[in-house]
């Protein structure tokens, strides 16, 4: 059994990293048949051993060409934060390479693509599975720079070349700083094993966490798009939509996964976890904001990203690590149906702004934290042993319902409408609060602590602002500070423009008409 357990293992990223090495070698259908086999299999090996983690607990490979006490290994390890990822990432991955085979038909560089597509998916199962924080930063790398091969698919688009650029400087900041961070946790604890690390955490070594849990928040943050790092995401549309899908669905989390995954070291770094949650706050309403003006459907959902992100970053700042992973898995599986549902909104008619009523709104408010206490309520009741999260995910709950039973109540469909946009924030409470218990159940073993109150109060604050302006966007257009408002955010608050002004300075190597297609000047009101 062990056996079979370690041989699955290994060759859960071996499949698709042997089929992208061979797919560049065939034709466009034996490259498409080649990849989606190994997705498949490493799917279903990823079923296998859940199904070991069930029967025997977390289990893991160690492969050392210096012997089994070397800290140089290849280290795999399972546990429920490692499978439940890994079989987001295979599921996403067969998926869109699936939906890859129909979208690049008679693209003449096909058998590239999927030969760096399956590249990729390895990278990003070697990092999900990784047992040590060496393999981890590899695999780390590895996916970046697979990534940039997939978003310069077409190198002859001035627009492409250089936002892969931007992220390749972005990406490579990261890098230094979780290389910086894997240097002095071995500098510290002598061992880059998980294992071994959280034991001597546990047993009181917390020498020099607090920088090193700066560092990889940093790391996590410039992954994860965070402000102001973040103009590469909304800028990199020019790609295929498939790459668009698994970016947004399955590697930008990365960031997220990074800070659950050493979520044992982060619960000593109390700075680093703080840095998160205000930085993940602001990048939350930044993202919200400037969505709400783009015009285009993928901008608008690299926006809707950038602020899903921010707000798992401040999930992780605030301690919730088990709702930041829960997070993760229904955000990507969301944004890979919207992105590669995204070609059915061409020719659509766009819908206005609705008028939303006072009324409505209050009512809206005062039914809504009906509904989330509730909920509460029943959880405390029926499931004791949920963990208490930070009230401020309640808060933003009963803001979502209220805002969605204000446009119910304010479209102007009589009873109907009203009953059934009530029934369906019942519902979306009642799930909430099922999810949280089964979040709560499932990563019982992640770490749990209690947010510095000030950082909870101005969280929850943050969020009412976002509600309030929400609400009464519909009133933009009714007035000039509205319209110039709008231009701002439609530009991005023009922090992409200075972004890429700078990177034109510092990679000049486009001639200057294409670097002025690269870079476009900002709407004007």
């Amino acid at each position: 059994m062990q056996a079979l357990l370690s041989t699955s293992l290994l060759a859960i990223p071996a499949l698709p990293l042997l089929a992208g090495l061979a797919a560049r070698s065939h034709s466009a259908t034996t490259a498409g048949k080649l990849t989606i086999g190994a997705a498949s299999g490493s799917l279903i090996l990823v079923f296998v051993v859940i199904g070991g983690l069930i029967l025997q607990g977390p289990h893991g490979v160690r492969l050392s060409p210096l012997g089994m006490e070397s800290n140089i290994a290849l280290s795999l390890r399972v546990d429920v934060v490692a499978a439940v990822m890994a079989l987001l990432v295979a599921f996403l991955g067969l998926m869109v390479i699936r939906f890859s085979r129909q979208y690049l038909a008679g693209d003449p560089q096909q058998a590239r693509f999927f030969s760096w597509m399956s590249l990729t998916l390895a990278a990003v199962l070697t990092l999900v599975l990784s047992g040590n924080l060496l393999l981890l930063m590899a695999a780390w790398v590895a996916t970046s720079l697979f990534l940039h091969r997939l978003l310069l698919h077409y190198p002859e688009r001035a627009g492409a070349v250089f936002s892969a650029r931007k992220k390749f400087v972005v990406s490579r900041m990261g890098d230094g700083f979780l290389l910086a961070a894997v240097v002095l946790v071995y500098h510290h604890f002598g061992t880059w094993e998980f294992d071994k690390l959280f034991t001597a955490i546990a047993a009181g070594h917390t020498a020099g966490l607090p920088l090193i849990g700066l560092l990889l928040a940093a790391c996590a943050a410039l992954k994860s798009a965070q402000f102001p790092f973040h103009s590469w995401l909304p800028d990199t549309m020019e790609t295929p939509t498939p790459v668009s899908a698994f970016m947004h669905a399955g590697i930008i989390n990365a960031g997220g996964f990074l800070v659950v995954r050493l979520s044992p070291l982060f619960v000593h770094a109390p700075t680093a976890l703080a840095t998160l949650a205000v930085l993940g706050a602001i990048t939350a309403a930044f993202g919200a904001v400037v969505m709400l003006a783009q015009p285009s459907v993928k901008r608008a959902l690299a926006y809707s990203t950038i602020a899903q992100m921010g707000f798992m970053l401040l999930q992780c700042g605030l301690g919730a690590f088990g709702l930041a992973l829960l997070h993760i898995v229904a955000h990507s599986l969301y944004k890979a149906h919207a992105f590669l549902h995204a070609g059915s909104t061409v020719g659509a008619v766009p819908r206005a702004a609705l008028h939303l009523q006072t009324p409505a709104l209050a009512l809206g408010l005062l039914t809504g934290s009906l509904f989330v206490a509730a909920g509460a309520t029943a959880l405390t009741v029926f499931s004791p042993a949920t963990k208490n999260e930070s009230g401020v995910f309640a808060v933003v709950l009963a803001l979502a319902l209220a805002y969605g039973l204000a446009r119910a109540w304010s479209a102007g469909g009589g009873v109907r409408t009203i009953m059934l946009g009530t029934a369906a924030a019942v519902g979306i409470a009642g799930a909430s609060f099922a999810l949280h218990a089964g979040a709560s159940a499932l990563f019982s073993n992640l770490p749990h602590i209690a947010p510095p109150p000030v950082l909870v109060i101005a969280t929850g604050a943050v969020f009412t602002i976002l509600f309030l302006f929400q609400s009464f966007v519909w009133r933009a257009g009714h007035h000039p500070l509205g319209r110039r408002l709008y231009i701002h955010a439609l530009n991005g608050f023009y922090i992409g423009t200075w972004a890429n002004r700078l990177l034109g300075h510092l990679w000049p190597r486009h001639a200057t008409e294409s670097v002025r297609i690269a870079i476009p000047a900002p709407i004007q009101p």
